[in-house]
């Protein structure tokens, strides 16, 4: 591969500045194909961040690379690398990512390179480099870099070779779109690699500093190594054999749920030198595949520290690559559980206040009643963050943030959703534990066990109006949105309960009739309803919250509601077949699922398909060794084991995957292909299909 990046930090003549990032990168296609891959990126942004753009361009022998890269890719979690393959098959990339307009075309001697149109890079014979970018919102920008300092080389015997230019001079012009051009100049920087290609979802980092005693440094780091390259102001290079590159106060993005750095500590002991590198607030991650993940970070920095024993300061310049396996799905989504118990605390915060009193009862607030804030905080949030702060699946919670990113909205401005879902949903698990007698949740004590059940069923109800109290923060000055919202609102409410509702009553007689007459299909629709207003329709319900401040139109709307909905049912469908097998609990586990269903009497999903899976005698034994609960193991593990061998279970996936690939048909035309959409595709394959491992019908117990 051979890759030129750039970088600036300009400013035009009433000191606005922008910082630019540009990578151009040519390298091997497919296999047995001669075929040469290009892509490109460029991000442009101001630094108060009052505007900005980021694009990136492959050509269609990138798009097989990728394709061929990710069907070999075995670390990959396999449900998203079956959406990826899935999203990649028409030969166009995801979003944002697009295909080249126009052929890639280069000049005789190769020192032009005009990518399909969108960008050109001129090798002049000056020693300089031109650039032109054209963005598809009418942008453009139009660079001359000129050396001040002599080349560093890079490579000896490595496999790696070329050259960093740590400090060049910039002029020329930026047009942003719907305004007019203006000259800008400034520093910047280039550097010119040529190597074998990293494998896909291996990070790097690189860090470029120009300082005010003007010395260059460029720091690198892949695969766990630090390099660093160094210009002294008289152009003398210096390598560091012994440095050290510390990254920290990490940020979570939405778009990719990459995390970056925001502060670097770099030692370089040759120097003498401690610095610290800060980037600047304006947050620049391109989110694309172009560098072998799903997005990179592209942000301009300031420096601070000494260097010889003086103060020292200037300007940087930092790229990051970072990990991105996506070797386990759940994993990867619940990279929000941080972002989540933040948003958490503020909502619930971790001591008393009179600013949370007053937020909890309705802004009237206690203090003038003389009641305590500790009452209130000991009664109300307590119980919830209980349970908030132990660790659950989190996809729940990522459905509002994947509604907004799959239409191109950008989900960061409403973290506060995080914490609405998430206490919702804690407080539905509270009170479902009450109800049902549930000792353990989230491998901790049931809330009730703690608190008490009435301090726990009315801490929970006073949750369920979690949405109400960040309403103001997420939603638009817009009387329809806000009517929208809240009938959305009340209506998963009104729908949550009369699930529980549906669930608490039971299905016994409903059992026993399709027992006796050998039909089943009034109780498999009492258990399907139980399941979709339960944890179908609340999770419709977070979607269409995300559509609808994303101003999706009707049609997308009820598309993804639709299909959040099927993902929530599956879910549930999947929680009935992993009770059954024993599946997420170890022997002596304190977690839920471990035969509990069976154990209890109660009728679930592969219950009610064994009515028409096995002979009749043999059902009426089952159901009369287990239908007043209080069964022993041995018996729970016989009853399990001939559910499986009937083909319930596989009755019970095959139910589940085909409810959420209609949904899936009926969403997939309406939303352009994207990370999140192959995330969220991946998600609806692992609810329907949950620890595919046991299929084969072995129970893991002992």
């Amino acid at each position: 591969m051979e890759r030129w990046s750039f970088g600036a930090v300009l400013a035009d003549e009433q000191e606005q500045a922008f910082c630019l990032s540009v990578w151009f990168a040519r390298s091997g296609s497919a296999a047995g194909s001669p075929a040469v891959c290009y892509t490109l990126g460029w991000s442009l942004t101001t630094q108060d961040s009052r505007a900005g753009v980021a694009e990136s361009w492959m050509d269609a022998e990138a798009v097989a690379a990728i394709r061929e890269a990710t069907a070999a890719d075995t670390v990959m979690d396999h449900r998203v690398r079956t959406a990826l393959l899935e999203a990649l098959a028409d030969g166009t990339p995801v979003l944002p990512d697009r295909l080249l307009p126009g052929p890639v075309q280069v000049s005789a001697d190769g020192s032009i390179i005009d990518v399909g149109g969108v960008g050109v890079l001129h090798f002049a014979p000056d020693g300089t480099y031109q650039l032109a970018l054209s963005g598809r919102q009418g942008t453009r920008v139009e660079l001359r870099l000129v050396p001040d300092k002599p080349a560093l080389p890079y490579g000896g015997a490595s496999q790696c070779q070329g050259f960093a230019l740590p400090r060049c001079t910039v002029s020329g012009s930026v047009l942003l779109a719907g305004e007019s051009a203006v000259s800008v100049s400034g520093s910047g920087w280039h550097e010119q690699y040529a190597g074998p290609v990293a494998a896909r979802g291996e990070g790097w980092s690189r860090l470029m500093m120009s300082l005010d005693n003007g010395w260059d440094i460029v720091v690198g780091q892949a695969a766990g190594a630090v390099r660093v390259m160094a210009s002294a102001p008289d152009g003398a290079p210096l390598m560091a054999a012994e440095p050290v590159l510390m990254a920290s106060d990490s940020w979570l993005s939405f778009s990719t749920l990459s995390s970056y750095p925001s502060r670097w500590e770099v030692r370089l002991p040759e120097a003498d030198a401690l610095l610290t590198v800060v980037a600047a607030p304006a947050v620049q991650e391109v989110a694309t595949m172009t560098s072998g993940s799903h997005g990179q970070l592209c942000v301009a920095a300031r420096v601070s520290g000494t260097m010889a024993g003086g103060a020292v300061s200037g300007d940087a310049w930092v790229e990051v690559v970072p990990q991105q396996r996506l070797s386990d799905l759940e994993e990867h989504v619940g990279q929000l559980r941080e972002l989540t118990r933040r948003e958490v605390a503020r909502l619930y915060p971790d001591r008393p206040s009179t600013a949370a009193t007053a937020s909890l009862m309705g802004g009237c607030g206690t203090a003038l009643d003389g009641v305590p804030d500790e009452v209130i905080h000991d009664t109300m949030i307590r119980p919830i963050r209980h349970l908030t702060d132990a660790d659950g699946r989190g996809w729940r919670t990522y459905v509002c943030c994947a509604a907004l990113e799959l239409l191109g909205v950008s989900s960061a401005p409403y973290t506060s959703l995080l914490a609405a879902v998430e206490v919702i949903h804690s407080a539905n698990l509270a009170i479902d534990d009450v109800q049902d007698g549930s000792l353990y949740r989230r491998g901790v004590p049931a809330v009730h066990t703690v608190f008490g059940a009435a301090a726990t069923i009315n801490a929970g109800t006073a949750a369920y109006f979690a949405l109400d109290r960040v309403a103001d923060e997420i939603l638009p000055d817009d009387d329809a949105v806000r009517l929208r919202f809240y009938r959305l609102y009340v209506g998963m409410l009104r729908a949550a309960h009369g699930g529980q509702a549906i669930d608490l009553h039971g299905h016994t007689e409903a059992m026993d009739e399709a027992v006796a007459t050998g039909d089943a299909t009034g109780l498999l629709a009492r258990i399907r309803a139980a399941h979709r207003f339960k944890t179908g329709l609340p999770a419709r319900a977070f979607g269409e919250v995300g559509a609808l401040i994303a101003r999706a139109d009707e049609q997308q709307t009820a598309a993804i509601g639709q299909y959040f909905e099927a993902v929530g049912t599956a879910y549930q469908y999947t929680d009935d077949i992993l009770d059954l097998l024993g599946a997420t609990a170890a022997p002596g586990s304190t977690r839920k699922h471990t035969g509990e269903d069976l154990r209890a009497g109660k009728v679930t999903l592969p219950l009610a398909h064994a009515v028409a899976l096995m002979p009749s005698h043999r059902t009426t034994s089952l159901w009369k060794s287990v239908r007043d609960g209080g069964v022993p193991q041995d018996i729970v593990r016989e009853a399990a084991t001939d559910l499986i061998r009937c083909g319930a279970v596989q009755a019970c996936y095959t139910e589940a995957e085909a409810l959420v690939e209609d949904a899936w048909r009926r969403l997939d035309p309406l939303i352009p292909a994207s990370v999140t959409k192959v995330i969220v595709r991946a998600l609806g394959t692992h609810a329907a299909l949950r620890e595919p491992e046991l299929r084969a019908g072995v129970l893991p117990w002992k």
